[in-house]
């Protein structure tokens, strides 16, 4: 082949691939790579599970991997329903009841499928990866619902958005949680949704919404915020039936999504038919399918009027709450858990739910943290949507405001927000940057008086253009989703959440488990704040009386009120639970005083047992300021605001205390106590001052390394106790 002929081809195939789809084509793949890229960074310090949940995921996951996803549903079948007390023990917990089953069952899956390649891996590192490959998936979700809104290259930008969101980053990332699972499939369905609705072919409407309701009701199986997109849903389409928008065969289509999302709902044991038919989470669901029989009935001539007549539809619809509202009152209907009445109603949370930093009420402040530039642009977007009143656009706005709201309630909700923000601000910057492009091209209309503006308008645009990109890149440069990514596992930095640069000199928890596994006894039943459950209970294989699943919450007072006790007090609730062992845990810090001598004080921003000790006495119902207080500690120039143990009896008494403050190591002083016989310079004359006892009947058989952060702890029972 001569030369001319090379370059000839190479200049077609490059004239080819310039073509938009291809560009488009390619700014996905990058997205998705990106997206991929940023989530698996935390595997440079090794492949770990994060969080907690991720662990008893995969355990779940080790069941239906030996037993079969057969197992999960035979429940159903059985009289009498088996309980592991590896969890929650002396009692037990019921796995296949109490726990949604998708994302073990997808890694349980995946994990035989590649060893049936020959793929020679573990069941743990396939769990690891999955959430991470999962979530970046919903790259392409934001570009499918984005380009319907508009067009690719909106839908191109919403990706790319969405790929690099600290928000979603950081809970979908190496070893994360069923949401990355589950958002992925949300937005799947919601595409599907809205193109069964805008088909004009009944099969594609028919195939499109069966598709869209089993990935909804596969999300239910998967995370329990199924709530959200089930109603969200159910939301629209009440909206579209009110505005006149929504014709029969919609209704039809409607109708198929609902039932196969309830009937994956009602199969699933967590649930059932109740929460599926029955319950407050289903009466908008429910309120939705009736209005839709209710459009599909104006096929009849004689109701056609009334089936899309606004006053009948609003009219039918608060009918239909109203007698929602009498069954709930009186019981018919289910009620909800208190983390989603927290969402509703962010003022109505319990100690419990309150206690939990992702369920608390996120600061303004975080939210720009997490959404910097494209908050602004947002707001562009939905300005310009609401001018263009269509079904898609109508969509975008419910999804955008409900989970703006629902991101408002509860911190850990921010990545509900990320697709919508993603699709919504990309709309705003795409609208904006299309507009100084017209003005550019000249086809901004402007009066002939006033021609003289033309080019100076053209000048304005053009850096207006270049002033845009420069702006979104500096803040995307400047809020860089790589820190976010590159975090250690929870696990690896004994809950840190060290970012940047780690040289394990956190992993305190990963030699607790380890020592537990290897030295305590098979039967041993091992007691700690709940934080810690799934943590002890997979790791070591040694039964843990509460955890993370916090589904007894009787037996989270019991424990809160038997480390704030007495310690007489405390083995009589540990002798009831028959606990052998107990753990604490605090990362302690410390201060180096003008001697030479290190001094110790707790974890200032309550990430350890002593800052969690605040809300133990709110839950067990007991007067948290009996307990801690905050004292000003000046030294070397600055000032310390740290928790120490009040100057009370409930405080000097405590177990907890008594087992958090013994001398390990180096720790041999704390700020409160006398060092040297003598209060610390600096340390407040007003502040309490004195020595916390040695526990009596508590033998600590093992502090973790490096740090003694992590206190095990053998129960010595009286004798005749």
């Amino acid at each position: 082949m001569k030369a001319k002929d090379v370059v000839d081809y190479v200049f077609k195939a490059l004239t080819e691939l310039a073509r938009p789809k291809y560009i488009v084509i390619f700014i996905i793949i990058l997205s998705f790579a990106v997206a991929l890229s940023l989530r698996i960074v935390p595997a440079r310090w090794g492949v770990y599970l994060t969080e907690f949940d991720p662990y008893y995921e995969y355990y779940l996951a080790e069941k239906i991997y030996h037993k079969g996803v057969g197992w999960w549903f035979h429940w159903w079948f059985e009289s009498v329903h088996e309980k592991d007390k590896l969890f929650w023990y002396p009692y037990g917990r019921d796995l296949r009841a109490s726990s949604p089953p998708g994302i073990s069952i997808i890694s349980a899956y995946t994990f035989k499928f590649l060893k049936w390649l020959g793929v020679n891996t573990t069941l743990y590192v396939v769990h690891a990866y999955t959430p991470a490959i999962w979530a970046s998936l919903a790259v392409i979700g934001v570009f499918l619902i984005a380009r319907r809104i508009s067009d690719e290259a909106m839908g191109s930008l919403a990706a790319f958005f969405i790929a690099i969101s600290s928000a979603f980053i950081s809970r979908t990332n190496l070893g994360g949680k069923h949401e990355a699972v589950a958002i992925p499939l949300m937005l799947f369905s919601f595409y599907l949704f809205l193109k069964s609705l805008s088909s004009e072919k009944p099969w594609i409407k028919l195939v499109c919404s069966a598709i869209g309701g089993f990935l909804l009701g596969f999300v239910a199986m998967s995370w329990g915020g199924y709530i959200y997109p089930w109603n969200l849903m159910a939301l629209y389409v009440i909206l579209l039936t009110i505005l006149g928008w929504f014709r029969p065969l919609d209704g039809l289509s409607y109708l198929l999504y609902n039932l196969i999302t309830m009937s994956l709902i009602a199969i699933t044991p967590r649930y059932g038919p109740r929460v599926a038919f029955l319950s407050a989470y289903a009466a908008l669901p429910l309120l939705a399918s009736l209005d839709s029989l209710a459009v599909i009935l104006g096929l009849i001539g004689k109701l056609k009027n009334l089936a899309y007549s606004r006053k009948f539809h609003i009219c039918f619809l608060i009918t239909l709450a109203v007698i929602s509202f009498g069954l709930w009152k009186v019981g018919l209907l289910a009620g909800m858990a208190g983390r989603i009445a927290a969402v509703i109603i962010p003022s109505h949370r319990s100690p419990l739910v309150e206690s939990v930093a992702e369920h608390r009420v996120p600061t303004w402040a975080s939210f720009f943290n997490d959404y910097h530039i494209l908050l602004p642009l947002s707001f562009l977007g939905l300005y310009r949507l609401a001018r263009v009143w269509n079904r898609d656009n109508l969509f975008a706005l419910v999804y955008y405001v409900t989970s703006l709201y629902a991101a408002s309630s509860l911190a850990r909700l921010t990545l509900l927000f990320s697709p919508a923000i993603a699709i919504v601000s990309a709309y705003g910057l795409g609208s904006l940057l299309y507009l100084l492009m017209d003005i550019i091209k000249g086809e901004i209309r402007v009066p002939r008086r006033r021609r003289e503006l033309i080019s100076r308008l053209r000048e304005s645009a053009s850096l207006g253009v270049i002033a845009l990109v420069l702006v979104v890149i500096i803040s995307i440069g400047y809020f860089n989703p790589v820190p976010y990514a590159s975090s250690p596992s929870l696990i690896l930095t004994s809950t840190l959440g060290t970012v940047g640069e780690y040289y394990y000199q956190y992993n305190d928890w990963i030699s607790a488990l380890e020592w537990m596994k290897v030295n305590l006894p098979k039967n041993a039943v091992i007691a700690s704040w709940w934080d810690y459950g799934y943590w002890i209970a997979v790791n070591t294989n040694r039964s843990s009386v509460c955890d993370n699943g916090t589904i007894n919450g009787t037996q989270i007072a019991q424990i809160a009120k038997a480390f704030l006790s007495p310690e007489e007090e405390a083995i009589k609730i540990f002798k009831r639970l028959r606990v052998t062992h107990v753990v604490v845990f605090e990362p302690f810090q410390y201060i180096t005083t003008p001697y030479g001598i290190r001094v110790y004080f707790a974890e200032p921003h309550g990430l350890g047992d002593f800052g969690k000790s605040y809300w133990m006495a709110r839950i067990a119902g007991l007067n948290a300021s009996r307990y801690l207080t905050e004292v000003r500690y000046t030294s070397g120039g600055y000032i310390y605001t740290i928790r120490v143990p009040a100057n009370t009896t409930e405080a000097r008494e405590a177990t907890l205390y008594h087992l958090l403050y013994v001398r390990t190591g180096e720790r041999t002083f704390y700020v409160f106590e006398p060092v040297l016989g003598t209060r610390l310079p600096g340390y407040p004359s007003n502040a309490p001052f004195y020595e916390m006892p040695k526990p009596k009947y508590f033998k600590l058989v093992y502090a973790s390394r490096p740090n003694a952060w992590v206190l095990v702890f053998k129960v010595l029972y009286p004798k005749g106790s």
